[in-house]
């Protein structure tokens, strides 16, 4: 049987933005989904973040409404474009220091 990974997550600096980073990729293979993968993963993520920043960034598109719903329940907060993805119809940001 071939061992695939179930997901993944990629946080990087985001300069852009005073003392914060951004979460650049969540994703979980549809096979693995509704487990709770998705929030382990962004528990980690905050975690490791808070390390160093305040502040965590996120871009996403208006299609993706069952991780839009994960966001917001986790208390990411709709934020002003922070980038120039032409792709992205969606900018969240969360506080790190308020979890």
């Amino acid at each position: 049987m071939e061992e695939i990974p179930a997901g993944c997550v990629v946080l990087r600096p985001l300069p852009s933005e005073v003392n914060a980073v951004e979460c650049k990729r969540l994703y979980v293979r549809p096979q693995f989904r509704g487990r709770g993968l998705a929030n382990a993963l962004l528990d980690c993520m905050e975690q490791y973040a808070a390390v160093s920043a305040e502040w965590v960034y996120l871009d996403s598109i208006d299609d993706l409404r069952e991780a839009l719903r994960i966001y917001r329940r986790r208390g990411y907060e709709t934020c002003e474009r922070y980038n120039d993805n032409p792709q992205a119809t969606v900018f969240l940001r969360k506080n790190l220091r308020d979890s």
